[in-house]
């Protein structure tokens, strides 16, 4: 999963430079409704007798969670961001970025024993749901920053 996340995140600036003017709002949106389902298709057909749909859900999940990792926690921060407090900003993704990946094998341990792996899977997709909430709150800002042709 990291090795398809590393083009995932270089797929994902590029088709927002080419398609967006480099907003990442759009982008980031398309990249976790894509990685929602994912985790969904994942959980419904992962098992031996189903190796291929089993492999390629994993690499859609690998590819398309690295997207808004990197556009979020680098790009955007730095375009919502007003100049003199960009690094701060930087600084803050990076950290709750930090906090979640520390948070989570326990996390994803506690809902396993707790709610299952269907508990888990659904975890992951309210966590893209959420994330689609706070990254479209910046919609409209940084919108503001970039010239339109």
């Amino acid at each position: 999963m990291p090795f398809l996340g590393m083009p995932g995140g270089i797929v994902a600036g590029y088709l927002a430079d080419k398609f967006f003017q480099g907003r990442c709002t759009q982008m980031n949106l398309i990249y976790l409704v894509i990685l929602a389902v994912s985790c969904w298709c994942f959980y419904k057909v992962a098992s031996v007798g189903a190796f291929f749909l089993t492999a390629m859900f994993a690499a859609f999940i690998g590819f398309f969670v690295d997207g808004p990792q990197n556009l979020a926690g680098g790009v955007q921060a730095s375009r919502v961001t007003v100049q003199e407090s960009v690094s701060a900003a930087c600084g803050f993704t990076g950290m709750f970025g930090y906090f979640g990946a520390m948070l989570s094998s326990k996390g994803a341990s506690y809902i396993s024993v707790h709610y299952g792996w269907k508990g888990v899977y659904v975890s992951c997709i309210f966590a893209c749901i959420i994330a689609m909430i706070f990254i479209s709150m910046t919609w409209k800002k940084e919108a503001a920053g970039v010239p339109h042709k």
